[in-house]
């Protein structure tokens, strides 16, 4: 009647436990397969709030799964004697195939579901998952009592399954505590999180290991068959709220090592708890001594009031919490986009790596790092405005003086979104009252001149203790869907421009054509009248003297003067001297009557 009560109890446990696995089971199967509906999915997988309950669920289950066979094997045995070796038997393979089977699915989960808590997008849903893993631990402590509560002589498993049960209830509570704790923002959940799930995957892979050398042991007499859910791990967890004799118990009974006669360990423990207060307050005395980086500085506070800024080195104050040095830049200087979000973030590369996305300057396509503008434009003799993208690069860093610290410590919560909206506002503002030509046909260097100094300027006025170094205007152009049209009216604007040129520069050479020949023609007839008037001068000047000489000379004046125009017409022609010396019929005659009148005469002669 005993083994058949301890069977049932085993079964209902074994029952509840196995319904507890499944439910956290397809909550989790849910989280990783994330249907629309759940779209706190991701965020519940990556908290590990579920995963390691779960862990320790089954890790319960396999040693209940363990104990319920052994137990079954005492219940048949009970009623019937003959079969006593059933027990012996049901302590060894069957305990190597079903513990296994459980503890080492329980081990990876631990392992590979380690919570990392990032409940941002969801803020409630970390205090849901922690309440949940609490409610999950009550329950799991309702099961430890139980098995606390089972005598250890009808079921020698008993203080096996309390230990696992209690580190499962540990554990769980736990991991609800560090996911109320990560929703708070605390830090160092994670560090605590692996921590727990390395117990559950030691404690896991212990159990299967546990299991599996019963493989190579003989069958266990039926006084002596345990089942093979104990854990040494677990043992050592809960040694000191359940096992007498402290710590030293599992290694007493498990390895038959006594510590309690060793004076060098009782001179320790009774030297300990004076060298661990002293050690913890030189530890906090230590607390108060700041080592400040030679590229860093630290703005000190003294009973929560920042009393100055730290240099680089080494600095003596007040231990934390009186005492605190609250970490700040000195000289790094940060690069953001314009665009908000992911896209604002600087894509670096070496020299010879593939060139980044955001590198890409080609109009026709949009690119993550630019943002449209709005400018200036007329449209019908009325005011209008246009689209413009533009890249734009903002340099910055907190301010080199002391007071520049003191701001960015205590009035800048977020520079990079801060430093992006000054510069969204300052750029808007500065392109608002430029048209498209202005903005892509001016200088870039003083327009990232003017924006540095107005960036400079709001960033000073809200006492942000930031310093603006410098705006890099890396594009502007058209957006990618006007890029085509941007070109192609261009394109007509450099074709009408040509032409126009062209045919100025014709104009003016037929001008210029037309200037020379009409210079040309005024200074022909110019030359001309003055020949003329020469002319007429000169042959006046001539009748004048040869007047006054035939007035002077008289007959012998005309005689010279014909006889200088008769040398001047015989001046080309042969002559012939007549001599009068010459004997008559001899004497040349020269005849000075017309050719025909000549020629009849010579003819009547002849006759």
């Amino acid at each position: 009647m005993n083994q058949q009560n301890n069977f049932t109890r085993l079964r209902a446990l074994a029952i509840g436990t196995a319904s507890l696995a499944s439910a956290l089971a397809v909550v989790l199967g849910m989280a990783w397969r994330a249907p629309s509906w759940f779209r706190a999915a991701p965020e519940l997988r990556r908290s590990g709030v579920l995963a390691l309950p779960l862990a320790a669920v089954l890790l319960c289950l396999a040693a209940l799964a363990g104990a319920l066979i052994l137990a079954r094997a005492r219940l048949y045995a009970s009623k019937h004697p003959e079969e006593h070796r059933r027990i012996g038997r049901a302590a060894r393979v069957p305990q190597s195939i079903a513990v296994p089977l459980l503890a080492l699915p329980a081990a990876a989960l631990a392992w590979f579901g380690r919570p990392a808590p990032d409940f941002a997008g969801f803020p409630h849903l970390g205090f849901a998952a922690g309440a949940t893993a609490v409610a999950v631990a009550f329950l799991l402590l309702v099961a430890e009592r139980s098995l606390a509560a089972m005598p250890a002589e009808s079921v020698p498993e008993a203080p096996a399954l309390r230990s696992l049960a209690f580190v499962a209830t540990v554990v769980t509570f736990l991991s609800g505590l560090l996911a109320i704790a990560a929703n708070l923002g605390l830090p160092f959940t994670g560090r605590a999180g692996d921590a727990l799930a390395i117990i559950l995957a030691a404690t896991g892979v212990e159990m299967a290991c546990r299991a599996l050398a019963k493989l190579f042991l003989p069958p266990p007499s039926a006084e002596l068959a345990q089942a093979a859910g104990g854990s040494l791990i677990a043992r050592l967890v809960s040694a000191g709220a359940a096992v007498r004799g402290g710590l030293g118990a599992p290694l007493r009974q498990h390895l038959g090592i006594d510590f309690s006669r060793s004076w060098a360990l009782a001179y320790v423990r009774a030297a300990s708890l004076p060298m661990v207060c002293a050690l913890l307050l030189l530890a906090w005395g230590l607390s108060g001594a700041v080592l400040v980086g030679i590229d860093g500085r630290a703005v000190y506070e003294r009973f929560g009031a920042p009393v100055r800024v730290l240099g680089p080195g080494l600095h003596v104050g007040l231990p934390w919490p009186l005492g605190t040095a609250r970490p700040v830049e000195y000289g790094a200087v940060h690069e953001i986009g314009l665009a908000p979000g992911p896209a604002g973030t600087i894509a670096h590369s070496a020299a010879e790596d593939v060139a980044p996305p955001g590198a890409d300057r080609l109009w026709d396509q949009p690119h993550p790092g630019e943002v449209a503008l709005l400018i200036a434009s007329a449209a019908n003799g009325q005011q209008s405005f246009q689209s413009v993208s533009a890249d734009l690069r903002i340099l910055y860093r907190v301010g080199l003086a002391d007071t520049d610290a003191m701001r960015a410590a205590y009035a800048t919560d977020d520079p990079e979104s801060f430093v992006r909206a000054s510069a969204g506002r300052v750029v808007a503002g500065f392109f608002a009252d430029r048209t498209l030509d202005e903005v892509l046909g001016g200088d870039r260097e003083a327009m990232a001149g003017t924006l540095c100094n107005r960036l400079q300027a709001a960033l000073n006025a809200a006492g942000s203790g930031l310093q603006a170094v410098a705006v890099v205007i890396e594009a502007i152009h058209p957006p990618a869907g006007a890029a085509d049209a941007y070109h192609n009216v261009r394109a007509a604007e450099i074709a009408a421009q040509t032409s126009v040129a062209v045919e100025r520069g014709a104009a003016a050479t037929i001008h210029a054509q037309s200037l020379q020949y009409a210079f040309a023609q005024s200074a022909n007839a110019s030359a001309a009248a003055e020949e003329t008037v020469a002319g007429a001068r000169t042959a006046n000047l001539r009748f004048a003297a040869d007047r006054d000489a035939a007035r002077a000379g008289g007959k012998s004046f005309l005689l010279e003067r014909y006889f200088a125009a008769l040398s001047a017409a015989l001046g080309h022609a042969p002559k012939t001297i007549i001599d009068h010396r010459l004997n008559w019929p001899e004497a040349p005659v020269l005849d000075l009557r017309p050719l025909a009148a000549a020629a009849g005469t010579t003819g009547g002669k002849e006759e």
